[in-house]
């Protein structure tokens, strides 16, 4: 992980309140990002594998009052933390300048740190859950009522390829339609039922996308299987009315 924070202006005091010290000494990996309820996953390539977020305790032991994120750049901050709610707000907030290799990566820390661009000041929600799987959950909440979900584990390429992308309506009766994050790319559809058999192939641009016809199918179950350019494939359950 990225030391910066270390050299964070370290005679710089903070107060600092008691918060949740589930917070503290956690790697939190970003897993989605949801501006103006729309749904941004990290992206994951060569140069970036994992969005990763940590909060620290530099003026006192007890509590995390220092905050550090990073997708090419890093961006860290003193927090200050409220006595009896999950909340915080920045104090103190700097960033690196380094340019990303590939654009889509420009992109998304523009999106990202935007989340963070909030006047000193500003609240911030937290909360802290545990997932079915065991593993913790934080979510922030910005002013603005934008959120980043983050966890404390690495996603998995399946978990995270299958995040990539949705279908709507589910159940269907005529129409299905992709929304996918981070790709424009064609895309190889395949539709198998619930034995396995495959039913159907197409391609289709996601820019130029248009319906999924699936008013032949009987009703029940069934699988769509999502391959792109690149070999990732993801499937998706969905229900033929």
């Amino acid at each position: 992980m990225k030391t910066l924070l270390y050299i964070l202006i370290l005679n710089i005091g903070a107060i600092s309140y008691a918060q949740d010290p589930q917070l503290a000494g956690v790697d939190w990996y970003l897993q989605d990002l949801i501006i103006n309820g729309e749904h941004y996953p990290p992206p994951r390539n060569s140069e970036i594998q994992n969005v990763q977020a940590r909060f620290y305790a530099i003026s006192n032991g007890d509590s995390a009052d220092a905050f550090i994120t990073f997708v090419c750049n890093e961006i860290y901050g003193l927090l200050i933390y409220d006595e009896f709610n999950p909340v915080f707000s920045f104090t103190y907030q700097e960033n690196t300048f380094i340019t990303c290799t590939l654009q889509v990566n420009e992109d998304y820390e523009g999106l990202y740190f935007n989340f963070f661009y909030a006047p000193f000041g500003s609240i911030y929600n937290y909360s802290i859950t545990t997932d079915t799987n065991g593993y913790k959950v934080l979510l922030l909440t910005s002013p603005t009522g934008d959120k980043a979900i983050y966890g404390d584990n690495i996603l998995s390429s399946e978990d995270f390829y299958s995040s990539q992308f949705s279908i709507h309506p589910n159940p269907a009766q005529n129409e299905l339609f992709i929304i996918a994050q981070n790709t424009t790319e064609n895309l190889t559809l395949k539709i198998f039922n619930i034995v396995g058999k495959l039913l159907s192939t197409q391609n289709i641009m996601l820019q130029d996308q248009k319906a999924i016809d699936v008013s032949q199918l009987v009703s029940g179950i069934y699988f769509l299987n999502i391959e792109e350019e690149n070999g990732n494939t993801t499937t998706k359950k969905f229900i033929k009315e």
